[in-house]
């Protein structure tokens, strides 16, 4: 990583219904329903005078249920997003193996990877490296920064590395990417909710604005923290977690 990487200074976890992020949320939803009810509307009338196409009312099912799938897909966000949004028990903190934990997120990007011809390059000590989380958000907060580099980095390898940590500093997962970091203008506003960076456009990539915010979220409820460094090199988030039990007690 270059040694001359911002650390960026995240903002406090976002409200989903703070500022603008109310409007965004209807954008977000206005778009699907939109497409929806527009295709719908022509297939019936097409029905009723008897002019419907079978080749192009398959189409228009085929983008009706890609509709369909993003709207269920930004609502199913919303409540991940606000489930997240609640107070954490520390009791309920698990013993949980980081190694795991990154294998599941890679597994979980697996589709969006090749998709784009990414190559997810894991570097995982040889035994497991133990930590305190809760299990779920631990897997989801990680997915969702792996799943962001995937999408928005510009060079094919993305690193997902496991460090077992020491006397000062809790075991963590890395995230690692090579470009083209974040703007200073985006640095705080893509952890805001519904909020996209530049990358987002450059790579015309569809999504809801709620994945780092989210990451941000859980990485809290975990008892964990998120760093994260930036420059045009490249950007590397770290989720640093307590450490676990040995490994003789887990």
């Amino acid at each position: 990583m270059d040694q001359t990487a911002a650390v960026v200074a995240l903002p406090e976890p976002g409200d989903l219904f703070a500022g603008n992020a109310l409007s965004r949320l209807g954008h977000e939803l206005r778009g699907p329903l939109t497409g929806i009810i527009g295709l719908t509307g022509l297939m019936t009338r097409k029905a009723a005078t008897g002019t419907a196409d079978p080749a192009q009312q398959a189409r228009q099912l085929n983008m009706i249920n890609n509709s369909a799938a993003e709207l269920l897909g930004t609502v199913e966000r919303i409540i991940a997003f606000a489930h997240s949004a609640t107070p954490a028990d520390e009791r309920r903190l698990e013993p949980v193996d980081c190694v795991t934990v990154a294998a599941d997120a890679v597994a979980a990007t697996e589709e969006i990877a090749a998709a784009r011809n990414r190559h997810v390059i894991v570097r995982t000590p040889a035994g497991p490296v133990r930590a305190l989380a809760h299990p779920d958000d631990a897997r989801q907060a990680v997915t969702e920064l792996l799943a962001n580099a995937v999408r928005y980095a510009d060079h094919p390898d993305i690193h997902v590395t496991v460090r077992p940590g020491d006397a000062a500093t809790g075991p963590a997962v890395e995230i690692a990417d090579h470009g083209p970091g974040l703007s200073p203008a985006d640095q705080q506003r893509v952890f805001l909710p519904f909020e996209r960076g530049t990358a987002a456009h450059d790579h015309d990539e569809h999504g809801t604005g709620l994945g780092l915010c989210l990451a941000q979220h859980l990485t809290r409820r975990c008892g964990a923290t998120l760093t994260v460094r930036t420059s045009p090199a490249g950007t590397v988030c770290t989720v640093v977690f307590r450490p676990g039990p040995g490994v003789g007690e887990l």
